[in-house]
């Protein structure tokens, strides 16, 4: 593909953000259809990406110069294969790396330069298999939220503005090839969500934007020192001094791991972590936080129970998967021996996120709660697979993070048709619904059966694959996280019996005429309205298919898992100079890479 269509899905929305600050705030309908139409030309353009990457061939590449341990630095590849990239030279210092190139594995990272090491960051954009399947759930759910956003909406114009900066910046989290780029995105769409957060919402809306914006916020401090981390680190031991993703990953094979910081205590020293593990720690703080992982999850709640529908659609089906793309893309190939000694920690929160989620989500009454911590049980089951290291389990976390994309966001419609009719989300004051309301009835039922993880929907097919992989790894782990998956059949079919059987019950009486009557006089219907089908409708088609034909997806995918965990291995193997050239088979072939 010749024109930079990476950069162009950025632009996309930022240029309709300028556009709707044009438009007067008294032509909610015209704001309404521009929002519509720029979202829907990013999913195009996501669309288009994701079938050219599927079928351009594209081989892994690196932009290494020099020797490191008497071997050619040229040799080695990148272990992730990017394609479509577009960079340009943001800060340079330096056009040459030899006057500061340090002599390798003197001391403990000893710094060997003549001078200052050169600052070294670009513009860089590309794609791998993971960050493409993210962009198009993306692009698909801002869409959506753009549907079910009401041209009466308080405030429209402002919402619309702030949606659109939002997806900006996780395109921009999930096309970034460049740490420092990388971060700028990262900070950056914080701050529409956080006023989208205050702006918008329930009379809790203000303390659940400053729970999350510090828990943020607290978590990005980390990773930002850690960035500065692994530029000094690699650096110091390879001569390359760059935040460049693809250049990082590559010269992993060189960096040594061997050399731990120390701890004094009475005159003896003793040996704690090395500076790797200290960055992924670093790393690893701020993608639980965003996750969340247990403990570091006491912000989500709070956060879905205040947030609008519109605004809950895309931000509970997108940005928390940027935690878990983070854990692949940074913690598993810049530190791959780290990888490895805190896997059973990682598997051991994540387990301990699908039990404490989904026990939490049996106690509430509110559904909006319920959803909130069925979302940080199924996000365990994400961070499960990853941390299996194996090609089964990784492969399983990437399908399920568009999987729980998909069924959250439908989730979150039902729950808003509900509080839009009733004025109430409570389980104590809903009942019966299924007759007054037979369409919103059968969709919720499917909804509720593909977030409980029924076969021949969506989410079987990732929860089988992450169980498999853990399985591999630990059979005790796996057995205890299978529990969560009959701990979400208990919670989601109470949800769905409480909302839809048994007699009817709603704020307006026990009269099914006054129930109806009450629906119309808030909204003007009691079931599902056209625009509420034509969100709903897609998703639902999704999880149907992908639950019943999920080859495609598993074979494309794959690819990338293995890409993924090789590059995980270079840290559980002794390092060759085989090892240093990171080649898969059938890697020359975009459609599985």
């Amino acid at each position: 593909m010749s024109w930079p269509i990476l950069a162009v899905i950025l632009l996309v929305p930022l240029g309709g953000a300028v556009v709707l600050l044009g438009l007067p705030a008294s032509r909610p309908r015209l704001l309404r259809l521009c929002l519509i139409g720029v979202t829907a030309a990013t999913l195009v353009l996501s669309v288009v990406l994701l079938v050219s990457f599927l079928a351009v061939p594209s081989k892994a590449a690196s932009h290494l110069t020099g020797t490191a341990n008497g071997h050619s630095l040229s040799q080695v590849h990148s272990p992730v294969s990017f394609q479509f990239q577009e960079q340009v030279s943001w800060l340079h210092t330096s056009s040459s790396l030899s006057q500061f190139h340090p002599a390798f594995n003197e001391g403990n990272n000893a710094f060997n330069q003549a001078g200052p090491p050169p600052i070294n960051f670009s513009f860089h954009l590309g794609v791998d298999g993971l960050a493409v399947w993210l962009i198009a759930l993306a692009c698909l759910l801002f869409l959506v939220a753009a549907v079910v956003l009401s041209r009466h909406e308080e405030r429209l114009k402002p919402f619309a503005v702030l949606m659109l900066l939002s997806q900006v910046g996780v395109i921009g989290v999930l096309t970034s090839l460049d740490l420092v780029l990388f971060y700028f995105f990262w900070e950056a769409a914080l701050i529409p969500l956080y006023f989208l957060m205050i702006g918008w919402g329930d009379e809790r809306r203000g303390r659940s934007a400053l729970k999350f914006i510090i828990y943020t916020v607290a978590g990005s401090l980390f990773m930002l020192l850690a960035i500065l981390g692994v530029y000094f680190v690699t650096g110091a031991q390879t001569g390359v001094y760059t935040f460049d993703v693809p250049t990082l990953m590559a010269a992993q094979s060189f960096v040594s791991t061997t050399h731990a910081t120390t701890f004094s205590l009475f005159g003896h020293s003793l040996p704690v972590l090395n500076p790797q593990d200290w960055l992924f720690l670093a790393f690893a703080l701020a993608f639980a936080i965003k996750v969340p992982l247990v403990p570091f999850h006491s912000w989500l709640p709070d956060a879905y129970a205040s947030g609008k529908t519109p605004f809950l659609v895309f931000f509970a089906g997108i940005v928390s998967k940027l935690g878990a793309f983070g854990f692949i893309r940074y913690n598993l190939t810049l530190f791959p021996q780290a990888s490895h000694l805190f896997q059973p920690l990682m598997m051991g929160l994540a387990v301990a996120s699908i039990l404490y989620g989904a026990m939490a989500a049996l106690a509430q009454q509110d559904v909006k709660r319920t959803v909130a911590y069925a979302s940080i049980s199924h996000l365990g089951f994400v961070v499960l697979g990853i941390f299996s290291l194996n090609i089964d389990g990784l492969n399983g976390s990437i399908i399920q993070m568009v999987n729980h994309g998909i069924v959250i966001a439908a989730l979150f419609i039902c729950v808003g048709v509900f509080e839009a009719r009733f004025a109430t989300r409570s389980l104590r004051d809903l009942g019966g619904l299924a007759k007054p309301m037979p369409v919103m009835a059968g969709m919720f039922l499917v909804v509720a059966l593909a977030g409980l993880g029924m076969p021949l929907l969506n989410s079987f097919v990732g929860e089988f694959l992450i169980l498999l992989g853990a399985f591999s790894v630990s059979p005790a782990w796996a057995v205890v996280a299978s529990l969560g998956v009959i701990l979400a059949c208990w919670y989601m079919l109470r949800m769905y019996q409480g909302l839809t059987q048994g007699p009817l019950r709603a704020p307006g009486g026990p009269e099914e005429a006054s129930v109806i009557a009450q629906a119309v006089r808030r909204v003007g219907r009691i079931d599902l309205g056209p625009v509420e089908l034509v969100a709903l409708a897609p998703l639902v088609a999704l999880m149907v298919f992908i639950g019943v034909y999920p080859g495609p997806i598993i074979h494309y995918s794959r690819f990338s898992a293995a890409q993924y965990v090789q590059a995980a291995n270079r840290g559980s193997v002794a390092s060759s100079p085989a090892a240093h050239r990171v080649i898969l088979p059938g890697s020359g072939h975009g459609g599985q890479g």
